[in-house]
């Protein structure tokens, strides 16, 4: 996801319910409330150097003693969903609103973070508006090489996605594009171009590995990642494709092993839940805080799925299925905590101005969308026993999926999405990130997110898992 927007102290909401809406404004997983940021040791040379052109002679990296990790990788088959769900004439049309959003306004070929979001929506073969394949264009146009180390510059260069260039935002969060990639079943041989220079995704899939690294332990992880929080993306990536027991030496000289990423994933995705779930299990249902799992990206949902994926696929501690199965439980009792937060608000007169109803109405759809495609990939895992709790949940998702999509076309916020995109009503919303470009992003993203959801759901939508 795009960064997420905060409340600025700025933000004047007055009235009864002023302080709820003011707490649901600012806790809905902006960047200032994500975990602080890990340090990456000073000797850890940066991951995305800058691409020369293609006349340049690559300059050797300062410390050369870890070349790009080899891998026989182990490419797994599609799977879907296992208990697919009838879609309701409702849940059909709300799908088709979102799927006409995103590719209206996500194969822009200048936006590639709506192109990445858009390949999960509608498939890894999209074709741009520009007649290019998205793969492709991603690729020669945003890309860069980087000389990691060998026997000479530039002899084994890595794939890697900035997070940005200039103001393009490419890849907020580390492995976003490869993550899409191999969900979508594109294969580590597809050819690609890089710089001019013919090259493959497994280029980026080995230079992930190469600058990927966690240690410590649970509450005190250090990553070469931003933060714990920026892993999950490339969790879900790295755990697709590697062999059982799969393990390397990252950048700096850190020996890494799948199963000690999947593990450290998940005590991290605990320790942040734990507040929730000891409300759950006390039969208690808090307000949203902006705390725990809910400071994380998507109110943690990236988190979740990244573990889930690379659990399901063998890695982590033995005990480690049945853990990620109890936050699969977690999050069906979080859409009585998140819904029962945010749908007072909107019923009442502070919900009601334009502006903030846009806002929140997009916070409701990410949650209920993210959960549907969350659920949807356990089911298709078969890693937790499939019961009637989990088809309720489901059905669940589905009818408020189109209440969401039915409130924000009743805001009009479909039919013209570029009006979103400049109204500067939008902006103190995410002053901090954007304004309301960042308005414009998020629904874009959570249309994507949301389409995926339904796809997964309804078993027309496959995973490489």
């Amino acid at each position: 996801m795009a960064r997420a927007f905060c409340c600025p102290a700025r933000l004047r909401i007055v009235g009864a319910g002023g302080a709820a809406l003011a707490l649901v404004l600012a806790a809905t997983g902006c960047d200032a409330t994500e975990p602080t940021p890990s340090p990456v040791p000073a000797s850890a040379p940066s991951p995305t150097a800058a691409a020369p052109s293609p006349a340049a002679v690559p300059t050797p990296p300062p410390n050369r003693e870890v070349p790009l990790p080899k891998v026989a990788v182990s490419v797994p088959t599609a799977t879907q969903a296992a208990h697919p769900l009838t879609a309701s004439p409702e849940l059909t049309k709300a799908r088709a609103r979102l799927a006409k959003a995103v590719k209206d306004h996500g194969r822009d070929p200048s936006n590639p973070w709506a192109i990445g979001h858009s390949m999960l929506a509608l498939g890894a073969d999209l074709e741009l508006t520009n007649g290019t394949q998205a793969i492709d264009h991603l690729f020669a146009t945003y890309a860069e090489t980087v000389d990691v180390g060998g026997d000479g510059p530039g002899d084994d260069p890595g794939v890697a996605f900035p997070k940005s260039r200039g103001d393009i935002r490419i890849e907020p969060h580390s492995d976003l594009v490869l993550k899409a990639l191999v969900e979508g079943g594109v294969g580590p041989e597809r050819a690609v171009t890089v710089v001019g220079t013919p090259r493959t995704v497994l280029g980026l899939y080995r230079h992930s590995l190469h600058r990927t690294w966690v240690t410590g332990s649970g509450g005190r992880y250090r990553t070469s990642l931003s933060n714990m929080n920026d892993t999950p993306w490339a969790l879900q990536a790295l755990s697709t494709w590697a062999p059982e027991g799969y393990s390397w030496t990252a950048i700096g000289g850190h020996d890494m092993t799948m199963d000690a990423f999947a593990e450290a994933g998940l005590v991290e995705l605990e320790q942040a839940s734990a507040a929730l779930m000891q409300a759950k299990a006390r039969g208690v249902m808090p307000g949203k805080d902006g705390k725990g799992i809910l400071a994380y990206t998507c109110g943690g949902q990236h988190l979740i799925q990244g573990v889930a994926h690379a659990v399901a696929r063998g890695f982590g501690p033995e005990d480690g299925p049945e853990r990620v199965c109890a936050q699969r439980d977690l999050l069906r009792w979080r859409i009585d905590h998140e819904l029962g937060t945010l749908d007072p608000i909107l019923a009442s007169e502070q919900g009601q101005g334009r502006p903030v109803a846009i806002v929140l109405q997009d916070q409701r759809l990410k949650f209920v969308g993210h959960a549907l495609e969350t659920l949807s990939k356990f089911d298709a895992y078969g890693l937790c026993e499939w019961t009637e709790a989990d088809a309720k949940a489901r059905d669940r998702l589905g009818v408020e999926i189109v209440r969401s999509v039915e409130a924000l076309d009743a805001l009009g916020v479909f039919a013209d999405l570029q009006a979103v995109r400049h109204n500067k009503a939008l902006d103190p919303f995410r002053a901090n990130s954007g304004g309301a470009e960042q308005v414009y992003l998020d629904l874009l993203g959570d249309s994507a997110h949301t389409v995926r959801g339904i796809d997964l759901a309804t078993g027309k939508g496959t995973i490489a898992f």
